[in-house]
């Protein structure tokens, strides 16, 4: 389990520096999709649903709207405190979801929105909510799709790779798309003990800022990116930013961006 250690480390650091920014600029995107999601689980009323990776708490929070008694555990002490900052009437706790303090079958449900790739040990993760689900509980989780069809990490990708330098010591990480397809997904979730239910592509576009804006969108919503960003050299930095910038400009409607977000929706169960 020491593998991605160091990867581990580097996230959690990272969310705890940027929780506030990331819930401010995050609404318009998960929070627009999180009904999608928790569609999966139904029916949740009267039932104990479990949120991984909660972050600012959204998928909690739906789940609490139609009737779920609801937990939302993040790693991040940071996002803990702004889950529990936008939704005071509540309960967030810290939790690491590779090792989860709850007993055995304490929950009937759970959700993990776009939290997946966060993980050290994805893997592990799948276990142990196997392990804390009932017999017959289910669980969404939700990944993007693979790197060549999601612009989000391929248009950094681009601009790195001609203007800056992609090597920058970045620690190693877990494959990103390893849910992003469906032979990866069940395989997965099978191994973990789990009946593979479904695996639903979605194509969506997210309105999310300016172009001019979309560095400072990178800095809040993902880690690893805002680290490439930060690692460049001094004199390579402005280009791979301003190639960033007229990369987006292509997806700008009246100003905003309107960016391509397909995602994968997991659903599996864990056997009666």
């Amino acid at each position: 389990m020491s593998e991605f250690q160091e990867f581990k480390a580097f996230e959690k650091a990272g969310w705890e520096a940027r929780a506030t920014g990331y819930a401010k600029l995050t609404q318009s995107v998960t929070g627009s999709l999180i009904g999608s999601f928790v569609d999966q689980l139904e029916p949740v009323v009267g039932l104990r649903a479990l949120e991984l990776a909660s972050g600012p708490g959204y998928g909690t929070a739906e789940m609490a709207r139609r009737g779920a008694n609801v937990l939302g555990t993040d790693f991040a002490e940071a996002m803990v405190a702004e889950a529990a900052l936008l939704y005071p009437d509540l309960p967030f706790q810290q939790e690491d979801a590779e090792n989860l303090s709850f007993d055995d079958e304490s929950f009937d449900l759970a959700l993990c929105s776009f939290g997946m790739l966060h993980f050290a040990h994805p893997e592990q993760a799948l276990s142990e909510v196997f392990r804390v689900l009932t017999p017959g509980g289910k669980f969404t989780f939700t990944v993007w799709a693979p790197p060549e069809d999601y612009p989000i990490f391929g248009l950094l990708a681009d601009a790195v790779s001609e203007y800056g330098e992609l090597d920058v010591g970045l620690p190693a990480s877990p494959p990103a798309e390893a849910f992003s397809r469906i032979d990866g997904a069940s395989k997965a979730v099978e191994t973990a003990g789990f009946d593979f239910e479904s695996f639903i592509e979605v194509d969506v576009k997210v309105a999310l800022c300016p172009a001019s804006e979309i560095v400072g969108f990178y800095n809040e919503v993902s880690v690893r990116s805002r680290g490439l960003l930060d690692a460049q050299p001094t004199d390579k930095r402005d280009a791979v930013e301003e190639a960033l910038m007229s990369s987006y400009q292509q997806f700008e409607v009246d100003g905003i961006v309107q960016l391509p977000m397909p995602h994968r929706i997991i659903t599996a169960t864990k056997p009666a």
